[in-house]
């Protein structure tokens, strides 16, 4: 089964010829080897028109989103099912010493570039945190790793990848023209264990089943694979977001799934968001994060980090979280 080139392309795999060696190439070939049925992860077959399914003959055709970007399409949305996910009830809560170490690369002393910069430079929000753990993961697994990018936006995520030189970056979205695929995070067109790190940011309040989106992240991750996501709590209702997530919400997430929460960290503090969502005034949002950055500090001085941390936990505008999958026992 191939899918190959941004030429509209499918070839056979005794016919893969590439004159260029670029990460776009690379990550075609991985696609190559990890696409499958999103409804029943059979083998797919190569068509002139796509992929089609081995099993239940879906056909998957080029969906063009523009005149400069046509991706196969993956999303199924003539295609309705029920799917059914195990739920331990009841689900504990995050326990004093849980919420203790949460914060974590908040803490740290580690040195990056900016959000700004970030902004600036690659359009995406990538902060401290994200950073931080980017770099544990790929010093952990060295810069071979495969990666998925879930709700790739604009692209800035792989921008930044392919910079700190994580070159095998699969892009998915379910609307993105900078995709390589199109997907619905509830049924993923990948092989179970196809991915060593999945990166999603601001994207979970778009999950209309986000139990059944992770259980689908989980299952496309390695054994011992990471998780780096974020999403709304205090931010307003946009552009069709569903669910906004607290700090407990997000580990009884994790914890359904098989997922384990390692560190939360507040995205940006209520300051911005309520000037970004609720009076309008995203033109001022840089001096709206000093401004927080300093209410923070005043918190600090005046009753103690623990409180400070718990004022922010409890009206954080959004959350970042940092998960492993469990490795395979020895």
């Amino acid at each position: 089964m191939l899918l190959y080139s941004k030429q509209n392309k499918i070839e056979n795999k005794s016919n893969i010829t590439s004159s260029k060696k670029s990460s776009n190439d690379l990550n075609l070939k991985t696609l190559n080897k990890i696409l499958v049925c999103p409804c029943d992860q059979s083998e797919l077959l190569p068509q002139h028109y796509g992929l089609i399914c081995k099993a239940c003959s879906l056909k998957f055709s080029r969906s063009g989103i523009d005149s400069k970007s046509n991706p196969l399409d993956f999303r199924c949305n003539n295609q309705t099912a029920k799917v059914r996910i195990e739920f331990q009830i009841p689900q504990p809560f995050l326990t004093e010493q849980e919420i203790q170490k949460l914060g974590y690369a908040t803490n740290i002393n580690y040195k990056c570039i900016s959000r700004e910069q970030i902004r600036n430079k690659y359009q995406t929000k990538l902060q401290k945190e994200i950073l931080y753990y980017i770099d544990k993961i790929k010093t952990e697994f060295g810069t071979d790793l495969t990666v998925l990018d879930l709700g790739c936006g604009s692209g800035g995520n792989k921008k930044y990848l392919n910079s700190v030189g994580i070159t095998h970056v699969i892009s998915a979205d379910y609307s993105s023209d900078k995709a390589d695929i199109l997907v619905d995070v509830h049924r993923l067109p990948f092989k179970n264990s196809s991915f060593d790190f999945v990166l999603t940011t601001a994207t979970i309040e778009h999950f209309y089943n986000p139990f059944i989106a992770f259980t689908e992240i989980n299952r496309v991750l390695k054994p011992g694979g990471a998780l780096i996501a974020s999403g709304s709590f205090w931010e307003s209702w946009h552009d069709q977001s569903c669910f906004h997530f607290t700090p407990n919400g997000f580990f009884i997430l994790c914890n359904s799934v098989g997922l384990t929460l390692e560190d939360l960290w507040s995205g940006w503090g209520f300051i911005p968001s309520i000037s970004s969502h609720a009076l309008n005034l995203r033109k001022f949002k840089k001096y709206t994060y000093k401004l927080q950055d300093l209410f923070d500090a005043f918190l600090r001085l005046r009753r103690g980090n623990d409180f400070a941390f718990r004022h922010r936990l409890q009206t954080s505008g959004s959350f970042g979280i940092y998960a492993r999958k469990k490795k395979l026992p020895i």
